[in-house]
């Protein structure tokens, strides 16, 4: 994994790490709503989703790279990753 994927993962599932517990709150604090909840935890899929796009791309990149796949065909994967993970 390159260094600025691997430091973009480690910030995001940090962000995540840090959503989860601000849900348990809210959970614990019985006060809340359950559409106040699911919100939420649509956030955090959302925010999964985008540590995936980056594992994705970074996947992509470095593995053309080795295999001498065309710049070309690299961005075009990378667009097609991001409109999968939206």
């Amino acid at each position: 994994m390159q260094d600025a994927a691997k430091a973009e993962v480690l910030r995001r599932l940090r962000s995540v790490e840090g959503h989860v517990r601000g849900v348990a709150k809210m959970v614990e604090g019985g006060d809340v709503t359950y559409a106040d909840i699911v919100q939420q935890t649509n956030a955090i899929f959302s925010a999964i989703r985008r540590v995936n796009a980056v594992l994705l791309k970074d996947f992509v990149e470095e593995r053309a790279g080795e295999d001498g796949a065309s710049e070309e065909l690299v961005k075009d994967l990378v667009k097609a990753i991001d409109r999968v993970v939206k």
